[in-house]
């Protein structure tokens, strides 16, 4: 019986262990969500966006109109294309998904942005130019400070490109008013900063 017993409690506490245990390091819970496809460029509609940089500004980005509606699908142009910036990173850390945010700003504006390197844990077969979205997030952490849950202040200059991306949620630091984004960023340079051309 007293086996039985301590067998028994070997197994709730294994159980107890594996579910406890995390799937994927920290900083939290990874791969998933409504939007997730659409942030890692596995999506249904991942063959009709054009991989081609578009060179553009986040003045311009900001006076484009967001769809009433932002849900799964890529209904406009700006999330059919990939565009180009040449901006400085005023700041960054890592998302509970892994991602990893930064905070854009444009010089001559004073305006800012947010552009998101993905989870590389997040990118699957599906994902178009997968080879380009890891090495612009290694570009990034072989060069600069390992990204934290707490914004880090950096002021380097990147030459950078990504998918457009709408976020209906517009309260995150660097937010444009209409929700606009780079996600996921498919390609990263390091100008200035991080140790790069100084």
């Amino acid at each position: 019986m007293l086996m039985l017993s301590l067998a028994a409690l070997a197994a709730c506490s294994s159980a107890l262990a594996a579910r406890a245990a995390p799937t994927h390091v920290s900083p939290g819970s990874w791969c998933g969500g409504p939007a997730w496809r659409l942030m890692n460029l596995s999506d249904p509609q991942r063959a009709k966006v054009h991989l081609g940089r578009i060179e553009t500004t986040i003045p311009e980005i900001a006076k484009l109109r967001s769809p009433q509606l932002i849900g799964t699908r890529r209904t406009t142009s700006f999330q059919l294309n990939t565009w180009r910036l040449h901006v400085v990173v005023d700041r960054y850390r890592i998302a509970s998904n892994g991602e990893i945010v930064l905070v854009l700003f444009d010089i001559p504006s004073g305006m800012y942005m947010d552009a998101y390197l993905p989870n590389p844990h997040c990118l699957g077969p599906r994902s178009r130019d997968r080879t380009g979205m890891i090495a612009a997030r290694r570009e990034f952490t072989d060069h600069c400070p390992h990204a934290t849950a707490q914004w880090q202040l950096l002021g380097a200059s990147v030459d950078i490109s990504g998918a457009g991306f709408w976020n209906s949620v517009r309260t995150t630091r660097g937010a444009l008013p209409n929700g606009a984004e780079l996600r996921p960023l498919t390609n990263l340079s390091l100008v200035t900063g991080c140790g790069v051309g100084s």
